[in-house]
């Protein structure tokens, strides 16, 4: 059975685990290394069955624990183009743990889960959601930061049983205060 746990979810730091019996991963590591460790230990989730760390994007709330967290657990991190970039240039990719570039629209495996990215409006690079087709043949979705919905993101939720959306990106509020 699929287990999905919000472990954080503000302008402080975002990451959610989606696992099943076999394999875990993190959407997005925005909260220290030492605070995931614990977040995923109060949910008697071992931090060593995480095999991947999936992306949404480069903003520091939900990159600020990559670095330390993959090192320590030699995690893989999947990202877009546009977000390795960005984490290379911040320093984040340290060559101590794997990294795959994915692509929107194109399916990859990780552990048990089948798993497409899609494009979200975001200001950022090459910001991303992630739809997750798990073995008990239910799928979720994750999508953050999102201040509007696309004809993309829509087609991408359709069908799953479970999605996680945060919509508190908002261009207009930003530029007026």
């Amino acid at each position: 059975m699929a287990r999905f746990c919000s472990l954080y979810s503000s302008s402080s730091g975002n990451s959610t685990y989606i696992g099943t019996s076999k394999s875990g991963i993190l959407i997005d590591a925005g909260v220290s290394a030492r605070r995931l460790k614990t977040a995923l230990c109060e949910r008697e989730i071992d931090p060593n069955s995480i095999q991947g760390i999936l992306v949404t994007h480069e903003h520091s709330d939900h990159i600020n624990g990559i670095r330390v967290f993959a090192s320590s657990h030699n995690i893989p991190v999947y990202a877009t183009k546009g977000t390795l970039q960005a984490l290379e240039e911040a320093d984040i990719l340290n060559g101590r743990f794997p990294v795959f570039e994915i692509e929107a629209g194109k399916d990859f495996e990780v552990g048990d889960m089948l798993i497409r990215a899609f494009r979200t409006p975001h200001d950022v690079n090459e910001s991303c959601g992630y739809r997750i087709e798990l073995p008990d043949e239910r799928t979720a979705a994750v999508a953050t930061d999102i201040g509007h919905m696309t004809n993309e993101i829509m087609s991408s939720l359709i069908g799953c049983d479970l999605v996680m959306l945060e919509s508190n990106h908002d261009i207009g509020m930003l530029e007026n205060g």
